[in-house]
């Protein structure tokens, strides 16, 4: 049997459901859809059983999302290590004290992975807005700019590499 994937990363804020497995990462409040489709095809179709064929494509997708999960926190912490995100000084990276990269917290389940960050600040950091400078209400609000290391790893678009789940999925079913 060979084993190919796809991933279909082309509509970021619509979910969509595939026929045997979906990643599903919700991240700093927002839901991002990581879609997986298998193509699996044997040199004898009417041979195959098909719930044989789903149980096996369950295993596999249960195995290699656990292994994904450590890929994809390896990657948003190099993420936000990079000295890329535009700053006012420049560029500079994300890592000041290190609170962030510890809050994230990436887990499996049969349905995928989820990205979360537990830093109240998170949120700000990755979206950008305004603050009160030291959370005086009387001083005049500033902008800091958005820096989305985590859209950037899982969809592309930003100043570090996408995270490449095709190459990571073929590596480990092909």
């Amino acid at each position: 049997m060979k084993v190919t994937t796809t991933d279909n990363l082309s509509k970021v804020f619509k979910k969509e459901k595939v026929e045997l497995g979906e990643l599903s990462v919700p991240a700093i409040g927002i839901s991002m859809g990581v879609p997986i489709t298998f193509d699996a095809r044997y040199d004898n179709p009417d041979a195959v059983d098909k719930e044989e064929l789903e149980a096996m494509v369950a295993a596999m997708i249960a195995k290699v999302t656990s292994e994904l999960v450590v890929e994809v926190e390896a990657a948003l912490t190099r993420a936000l290590q990079a000295g890329v995100w535009a700053w006012n000084s420049g560029n500079r990276d994300i890592y000041d004290t290190g609170e962030l990269a510890r809050s994230v917290n990436v887990t499996s389940s049969p349905d995928g992975i989820s990205v979360s960050y537990s830093a109240p600040y998170a949120n700000l950091v990755h979206n950008g807005g305004y603050i009160y400078p030291y959370g005086n209400k009387s001083a005049r609000p500033i902008y800091l700019p958005g820096r989305p290391w985590v859209t950037s790893v899982l969809y592309g678009g930003g100043p570090v590499e996408k995270f490449d789940f095709d190459g990571f999925l073929s590596s480990r079913l092909g």
